[in-house]
């Protein structure tokens, strides 16, 4: 029987594999589980004669773009309506800190916009823990025998009143059960640096402190990550 030869010609794959990548954002390219690709287009109006400044925001436009596809991965539509204000300060405002690397395949000017095509690398993972951190996603599926004993450290401004710090060392010590140990690390004109030894994570304890009513104050989540979490005192 006669051979037959099935070799294909590498530049019809390559012209393939570019089609696939350049020509079809927006996409997400599932790489590990903490790194994505995605491919988007970004815009800005161009104003003038100086094309710069709408290049700089159209880029700028599609690195924002690029995080808000991972976001959609985790979290649905109508949770990311619900929770706007919370997303664009704690997520879509840090957008740049999530890129890891970014390559323009297309630039063009249309109907008096820059338009430019960006395949933009990202950390999922570190988007993922800010959403947690910021109570937008909860993990459920653990038991509590697999429950993780961890260490989060929390940083807290704006106290006014020592005995306002107290109450919330108390809260700490008695009212959230998983709290194991409290760790008084520093405290320095209106800053407070604790340790906190715990069984969970810094997702579960942040949204625990900003949803507890103190009386006097309420504690505002500024910053974190599933080991750190900043927190605002803020005198009711």
């Amino acid at each position: 029987m006669r051979e037959i030869s099935l070799k294909v010609p590498f530049c019809y794959i390559l012209s393939t594999a570019l089609f696939f990548f350049v020509l079809c954002p927006p996409c997400v390219y599932a790489g590990r589980d903490d790194v994505v690709v995605v491919v988007t287009e970004g815009t800005c109006a161009v104003y003038g004669n100086d094309r710069k400044p709408a290049r700089d925001n159209a880029i700028d436009d599609s690195m924002r773009k690029a995080v808000e596809q991972v976001v959609y991965k985790y979290v649905s539509e109508d949770v990311v309506i619900e929770n706007a204000d919370i997303i664009n300060e704690g997520i879509y405002s840090k957008s740049e800190g999530y890129i890891q690397d970014y390559r323009i395949l297309k630039e063009k000017i249309a109907d008096g916009h820059y338009r430019v095509s960006v395949r933009v690398t990202l950390s999922a993972r570190d988007i993922k823990d800010d959403l947690a951190v910021a109570g937008i996603i909860t993990d459920g599926s653990q038991s509590e025998e697999d429950v993780e004993a961890v260490t989060v450290e929390v940083v807290v401004s704006g106290i006014e009143k020592y005995r306002y710090f107290r109450m919330l060392m108390e809260a700490l010590e008695t009212d959230i059960k998983w709290v194991d140990a409290v760790h008084l690390r520093r405290i320095e004109a209106d800053v407070a640096v604790m340790d906190v030894d715990m069984q969970g994570n810094a997702a579960g304890l942040a949204k625990s402190l900003t949803l507890k009513k103190f009386g006097n104050f309420s504690l505002d989540l500024t910053d974190g990550n599933s080991k750190v979490i900043e927190l605002n005192m803020v005198k009711e």
